[in-house]
């Protein structure tokens, strides 16, 4: 079994506001994309401590595909942002639905 040394966390918006999700894990909302992304950065950098390469991509809107934003190569590398490279898909994780935005029908 190879041993895991990439994370991404994917900056999404949702009903509740913008949630970064990462690894099967949700963190709480934030009320701005800027914390969010700000949020997700710190716990890259984190992983990166650790020896993750790590990835932040982020929606411009909700069901809109994911740009890369914040990238590091881990142990070996140096940090870049902004390289907006699209994403087409957001790769589903277990239990966690993926949001996208629907008006909510209430009775």
């Amino acid at each position: 079994m190879d041993a895991r040394t990439r994370l991404a966390f994917f900056i999404l918006k949702t009903h509740s506001g913008w949630i970064v999700r990462a690894d099967g894990f949700v963190y709480p909302p934030c009320t701005t994309q800027a914390d969010a992304f700000a949020k997700a950065v710190r716990e890259a950098r984190a992983a990166e401590r650790l020896g993750f390469a790590s990835l932040v991509l982020a929606q411009s809107a909700a069901g809109e595909p994911c740009s890369v934003r914040w990238s590091c190569a881990g142990a070996a590398g140096v940090p870049r942002a902004d390289t907006e490279t699209p994403q087409s898909a957001i790769p589903p994780m277990p239990g966690i639905p993926l949001f996208a935005h629907r008006p909510e029908e209430r009775p």
